[in-house]
């Protein structure tokens, strides 16, 4: 069967990082519990572990410029988000006002993932205001999507969301907690289709390197759904075995083989899943132990 180019060039990067190991070029792990970054090898070595300067405390996010030289971190507890040089943990700008969680000018109230867009802006979902917030790359406030304290999910507006990612260069995938969909929007906000969602809380959808969309079910049992972009389920991971069985997963990742990472929160771990046998060919961390990892609940890979 004659396969297209974008077949091909898949195929390609998938056994070069097969070659690199089951994690690529590496991954850092947003290790909230022990408050710090976890740096593993493409063959899940342990690397480096990068403190958190304060006021943080709980850094439950990491996403990483183009470069990986910064590190944008994010932080529900003081409700504020950030910006570190890596691998020094240096503090280059903080946005919110830490411990003082609100609407106002800078407050932000629950935020979740400050994700890196291709236009150059980030973007941030503030949960309990229901926005989303660009930013500049300086951590100066860009443009508000949504209504400030209006919850809704209908054009215009956001309700609960809990992640903001890139669907290409001029469109979100914004996660909505409370209607347990995502929409999709423009960078003005504008909602151009909303897809339901299987799982019971959402969390931080986001697109694979093969144009498909992994959603984590944030819930015990919680699982990881694989979607195509009219929102048919393609995938399911969700163990049934009390050994194997997933405790709040709060973000699912494609890697360039065909693989995906997520992270086990309440289980102290991150994993690799084969979608084509639903086999673990990677685990880092102690299953219900909080040793390597504590609380781990985000993650990005190295490129």
């Amino acid at each position: 069967m004659r396969r297209s180019i974008p077949a091909l060039l898949l195929s390609f990067w998938g056994v070069l990082a097969l070659a690199q190991g089951p994690l690529g070029k590496g991954l850092v792990v947003a290790d909230a519990g022990n408050h710090r970054l976890v740096e593993l090898s493409g063959e899940g070595r342990l690397v480096r572990t990068v403190p958190l300067p304060p006021p943080f405390r709980y850094t439950d996010d990491v996403f990483f410029a183009p470069g990986g030289k910064v590190a944008y971190i994010t932080d529900p507890e003081v409700d504020a988000v950030a910006a570190v040089s890596y691998p020094e943990g240096r503090l280059l700008w903080v946005y919110g006002k830490p411990g003082r969680p609100g609407k106002g000018p800078g407050q932000l109230d629950n935020p979740d993932d400050l994700v890196p867009l291709p236009s150059g802006l980030l973007a941030v979902a503030d949960i309990r205001n229901c926005r989303v917030l660009l930013l500049t790359q300086k951590g100066q406030l860009k443009r508000v999507l949504g209504h400030t304290g209006v919850c809704r999910n209908a054009d215009g507006y956001f309700n609960k969301p809990n992640g903001a990612f890139p669907l290409g260069q001029d469109r979100l995938l914004v996660t909505e907690i409370v209607g347990r969909d995502v929409a999709i929007v423009d960078l003005q906000g504008r909602r151009l289709k909303t897809l339901p969602l299987p799982a019971r809380y959402p969390s931080d959808t986001n697109l694979t390197p093969w144009g498909t969309l992994l959603v984590a079910d944030w819930s015990s049992p919680g699982a990881v759904y694989e979607l195509d972009l009219a929102g048919r389920v393609l995938w399911r991971y969700a163990p049934a075995s009390p050994k194997d069985r997933l405790d709040h997963p709060s973000v699912a990742v494609g890697l360039p083989s065909g693989l995906v990472v997520l992270t086990d929160d309440r289980r102290h771990r991150v994993l690799v899943v084969d979608r084509k046998t639903n086999k673990v060919v990677f685990q880092y961390g102690k299953t219900d132990t909080p040793g390597l990892l504590r609380f781990p609940d985000g993650l990005d890979l190295l490129r």
